[in-house]
C-alpha cells in the first residue's frame, strides 16, 4: 500500500504480546497508520509518542497522537527520556538495527517490546546481531510466534519472533526536583553567567508565546463555533517545527526545551553539559505537570549544571571509557573487537565502530553517522578531557563541528588533526583514534581509574 516495509500489526498479535501499558508514556517508533498507537491507547497508556517516515501515514498519525519524528534511526536520548515503554514492529530488512537502536537510546529502566522476523534472533550470523542476541540473552527474551500475520491486512508467510528486553537501571540521574521555586525578581544579580536583562528578555519571549497560543487556540474554537452548522467540525490547532505540536502542554515543554538550549548556547556552558545532563534536564521538563520558567529557575538550572559538573564529568568519562572498552579482541559483549583495544583502559589509540558512513553515492568521502550512541559518547569523553588537561573545548568542538568546518567530506586513511587528538576515518565506519601526547592519555586514564575504584599500571 505504502512501502515494501508496511505490515500493519493485526489485533490477535498485539493480545499476544502483553502490553502492560496502563498510564505509562509509549514510543511507537514505526507507526504506519497507527495500529499499535490505537491499540495502546484504548489499554490505559498515559500518552503516546509517535515516529513515521512515510508522509501519507504521517497525516493518519498524527491525528492520533503526538508525532515526533521521521526517522527513528536519528531520534536521540534526550528526545525520549521520559517514556517508560517502547512497541514497535520495525522494518523486518534490519528489525535488530531498530531493536538495539532502541535499546542504545532508552532511558534506563525501560520496556522494549518488539517483533521481527524469527531468523534474526534465532541465526545471528552477522557480528551486528550476535550483539543484538547477547542483549536479548542478558537483559530479555525472545519467542517465535510462528506465521500470525497469515491473517494479516499484509501477510508475511514467515515466523514472526517477539523480543521483550527490560534496560536495567545503571546510574541515577540529577536530581532536579524541589529546586524550582516561585520567582524572586528583587534578589536577581546581574553579574552572573547570564546576563539579568537576557534573562528577562527569553522569559518575556517564553510568557508571550504562551499567551499568543493562548488566542490561535481561542480563535481555533470561535471558527469551529461559525463553521460547525456547515459541518466543519473538530478542527484542531497544529504547530510543526520537528514536531507534530498540538496542545498547550506539548507547546509549552517544547518551547521550553529549545529555551534551555538557547540558554546553554549563549552562555557558553555547553562545554560543562554531557549528553546525560541534557538528557536528565529534558527528562526533567517532560514529567513535570506545569514547571515555571521563571528567571530566578534559569539561574539555579545554571547553577545546578556549573555545581554538578564534578559529578557530571566523572559519570560522563566512565560511561565513555567503559563503552570504548567493549571493543576488544577478547570478544566479551559478543561485539566486534580489535586487538588495538584494551579492555580495562584506554589504549592511546583506539577503534571506534560506526561513526562514519559513506558519502552520498558512494563518494569518495565519508560523514558522521547521526548515531548517538557512538557520537555523544565520543563527545562525552572530549569535554571530560579538555577540562582534565586544561584544554579549551570551544577551539576543538565536537566531531560533527570538525566535520561541518570540513563540509562534512572526510578522506578516509588520512590522519586529521583534532585538538589534542588525531583521527583517522574509514569507509567500514570505524574511527581510529590516537592521543597525540601520552601525559594526556595518561591523565585521562587516571581519572577514570580512581573513578572505578583501581589503579591503572604507569
Amino acid at each position: 500500500m505504502f512501502d515494501k516495509e508496511f505490515y500493519p500489526t493485526p489485533l490477535m498479535v498485539l493480545d499476544m504480546m502483553q502490553i502492560n501499558c496502563i498510564d505509562k508514556v509509549v514510543l511507537e517508533p514505526s507507526a504506519g497508520k497507527g495500529d499499535i498507537v490505537d491499540y495502546l491507547k484504548y489499554n490505559g497508556a498515559k500518552s503516546v509518542l509517535a515516529i513515521e517516515k512515510n508522509d501519507d501515514l504521517k497525516k493518519i498519525v498524527r491525528d492520533k497522537c503526538q508525532l515526533i519524528g521521521s526517522d527513528f534511526l536519528k531520534c536521540e536520548p534526550h528526545n525520549i527520556s521520559h517514556i517508560d515503554m517502547i512497541v514497535m514492529n520495525p522494518p523486518f530488512s534490519n528489525a535488530d538495527e531498530h531493536i538495539m537502536h532502541a535499546y542504545n537510546i532508552a532511558p534506563d529502566g525501560c520496556e522494549i517490546i518488539a517483533l521481527c522476523n524469527w531468523e534474526t534472533v534465532n541465526n545471528p550470523y552477522t557480528k551486528s546481531r550476535k550483539g543484538f542476541k547477547s542483549v536479548i540473552q542478558n537483559f530479555g527474551t525472545s519467542e517465535n510466534l510462528g506465521d500470525v500475520f497469515s491473517d494479516a491486512e499484509r501477510t508475511t508467510g514467515i515466523n514472526i519472533g517477539l523480543v521483550k528486553i527490560y534496560k536495567p537501571i545503571s546510574s541515577s540521574s540529577t536530581e532536579f526536583e524541589g529546586f524550582f521555586m516561585d520567582e524572586d525578581e528583587e534578589e536577581m544579580q546581574q553579574d552572573g553567567v547570564m546576563q539579568f536583562n537576557e534573562v528577562r528578555a527569553l522569559v518575556q519571549r517564553y510568557v508571550g508565546a504562551m499567551k499568543v497560543f493562548d488566542k490561535l487556540d481561542e480563535s481555533m474554537r470561535e471558527l469551529e463555533y461559525t463553521t460547525g452548522v456547515l459541518g466543519l467540525k473538530k478542527l484542531k490547532l497544529n504547530i510543526r517545527h520537528g514536531e507534530n505540536i498540538t496542545t498547550k502542554d506539548e507547546f509549552s515543554k517544547y518551547l521550553q526545551k529549545i529555551s534551555w538550549n538557547h540558554i546553554i548556547n549563549v552562555t557558553g556552558i555547553r562545554k560543562f553539559t554531557t549528553s546525560s545532563m541534557m538528557t536528565d534536564i529534558n527528562n526533567f521538563v517532560e514529567k513535570q505537570e506545569k514547571v515555571p520558567f521563571t528567571m530566578k529557575n534559569v539561574y539555579h538550572m545554571l547553577d545546578m549544571i556549573i555545581q554538578t559538573r564534578g559529578q557530571q564529568f566523572e559519570k560522563a568519562l566512565v560511561l565513555a571509557v567503559d563503552e570504548f572498552t567493549k571493543y576488544v579482541k577478547e570478544n566479551r559483549y559478543s561485539v566486534e573487537g580489535w586487538h588495538t583495544n584494551l579492555g580495562h583502559m584506554l589504549n592511546q589509540k583506539i577503534i571506534i565502530p560506526d561513526l562514519f558512513e559513506r558519502g552520498w553515492n558512494n563518494a569518495d568521502y565519508v560523514e558522521v553517522r547521526y548515531s548517538a550512541r557512538y557520537r555523544d559518547k565520543l563527545n562525552d569523553l572530549v569535554k571530560t578531557s579538555c577540562t582534565l588537561i586544561g584544554y579549551d573545548y570551544k577551539d576543538m568542538g565536537d566531531i560533527l563541528y570538525f566535520a561541518n568546518l570540513n563540509k562534512d567530506k572526510i578522506k578516509t586513511g588520512i590522519w586529521y588533526d583534532w585538538g589534542f587528538l588525531e583521527f583517522k576515518a574509514f569507509y567500514k565506519g570505524t574511527m581510529h583514534l590516537k592521543f597525540k601526547n601520552k601525559n594526556h592519555w595518561h591523565m585521562i586514564n587516571k581519572a577514570y581509574g580512581e573513578s572505578k575504584g583501581f589503579v591503572l599500571p604507569e
